[in-house]
């Protein structure tokens, strides 16, 4: 083979590998840490949240992420507070696969067991919800990755005590995912 036609054969099977190569992120597992900002739309206060991740890299562009947060106690007008544990799933779509710090938008639903408290006594409710947002991955070591989102989130708790209330809000985060595999 000539010299010009194996460059170009060469260059023209490197082009069809470039794809591949982001694959080897793929079937990436990882555990990690959360926290951040939570605020509701009528909430009197911003509150700080925590909560553990986990996230799998099902594709080098599409990650699931599943949360289970703590979300102390946000005040409310009429002497209102609502204490809630949202376990959240979503899908985190990566438009520049396999770039060093990686953007992402994500999209997802979640179920928020809450207590709810006035001066008439407290209740429990469990209420669905959706989520939308985006955020970066910055990678610290290659089991190590930095993130941080910012998500709104859509709330319409059926609950008397806080059906006049816009429950619908903002969580700005970061975490830490080491990843196991």
């Amino acid at each position: 083979m000539n010299k010009p036609c194996f460059l170009i054969t060469a260059l023209a099977i490197a082009l069809l590998l470039i794809p591949l190569a982001g694959f080897a992120d793929s079937g990436k597992f990882g555990l990690g840490l959360r926290g951040g900002l939570y605020k509701s739309n009528d909430a009197d206060n911003t509150i700080l949240y925590g909560g553990v991740q986990a996230r799998w890299k099902v594709f080098p562009a599409l990650s699931i992420e599943g949360t289970l947060d703590y979300r102390p106690s946000e005040s409310y007008p009429n002497n209102r507070k609502v204490t809630s544990y949202p376990i959240l799933v979503s899908a985190l779509f990566y438009p520049m696969p396999g770039a060093k710090y990686s953007p992402y938008l994500l999209g997802g639903a979640g179920w928020y067991y809450s207590q709810i408290e006035d001066i008439a006594g407290s209740s429990t409710t469990y209420t669905p919800g959706l989520h939308l947002g985006g955020g970066l991955d910055i990678p610290l070591s290659p089991a190590l990755v930095f993130n941080a989102d910012i998500r709104y989130y859509f709330i319409n708790y059926g609950d008397q005590k806080v059906k006049d209330l816009n429950m619908d809000g903002t969580i700005i985060s970061a975490g830490l995912t080491f990843y196991l595999w």
